[in-house]
């Protein structure tokens, strides 16, 4: 039953073609285009290029999968998983979909599709930061190499696994929003809000706590757990006082997704569907 949920909400978004491409193209689109914007303004209207420089293929596609979740990515991502996850709602289709399936397996499978949505966008993202950065190196001359920090594949696999995983408590969220306010664009604004809060919140805890294990307030932020977690797999040297806290900070990372899920499918199951 799961299964034929999913099957069907993943032809929906097939179908829908404007919010596959604004929610889950777009951004990792715009940033391809500003590497090569950039490259050729540096070539053409500065005509300074650096002499002797070199760029890591995968050192680039790690700084872009590190930013798959920034504020400006998570805005587009949220639009693409509100038109998923609220839709129906707009349109008034709950009622003729809930006789075929229960209300459960229907979210989780709305979820789920939004995950490979996101998980796909993110790949976009990897493959275009790596196509830009060779570009780049032919517009302006420089040289290039497979990482400049002895990086490897496994590390891409684990920074997009992370980043996939910071997304997708922002999509359960959108999963809970969009239950509650049966609006697209509440789910839009309430994402987009908690995830630029927790931005400022985790840089100023950041400030006041230098060089001090981080507090229970810090590791509540899936911001702050995210970039911990990245900063453990790529340089854990440079973690300092903090270097025992990547596994409280997966811990809550998940206990988020989980608790976000479970209270958004707790809410569908007790929504009065007679009116939408």
């Amino acid at each position: 039953m799961l299964a034929d949920a999913i099957a069907a909400e993943r032809f929906r978004l097939l179908r829908d073609r404007s919010a596959v491409f604004w929610g889950f193209c777009f951004a990792p689109l715009v940033g391809f285009m500003l590497n090569i914007g950039g490259d050729l303004f540096l070539r053409f209207v500065i005509k300074k290029p650096i002499p002797g420089l070199t760029i890591g293929l995968i050192d680039q596609v790690l700084k872009a999968l590190s930013n798959g979740a920034s504020t400006f990515a998570a805005l587009f991502l949220m639009i693409g998983a509100a038109a998923v996850l609220a839709g129906d709602y707009r349109w008034e289709t709950w009622r003729l979909l809930t006789p075929r399936n229960t209300r459960q397996n229907l979210l989780l499978a709305k979820l789920i599709v939004v995950g490979e949505a996101v998980f796909w966008s993110l790949s976009l993202t990897a493959v275009l930061s790596a196509l830009a950065a060779l570009i780049g190196a032919g517009i302006n001359g420089k040289s290039l190499t497979v990482s400049m920090l002895d990086r490897n594949l496994f590390d891409v696999i684990g920074v997009l696994a992370i980043t996939w995983l910071e997304a997708m408590t922002l999509a359960a969220l959108a999963a809970c929003v969009g239950v509650l306010s049966r609006s697209t664009m509440g789910v839009v604004i309430a994402c987009l809000g908690f995830r630029f809060v927790q931005t400022i919140l985790a840089g100023s805890l950041r400030l006041m706590e230098q060089n001090e294990a981080p507090s229970w307030k810090l590791l509540a932020l899936p911001v702050f757990d995210a970039d911990l977690l990245r900063a453990a797999l790529l340089d854990p040297a440079q973690l300092g006082a903090a270097s025992g806290s990547a596994g409280a900070a997966l811990a809550v990372l998940l206990a988020w997704l989980a608790a976000l899920t479970a209270g958004a499918v707790w809410l569908f199951q007790r929504q009065d569907l007679t009116k939408e």
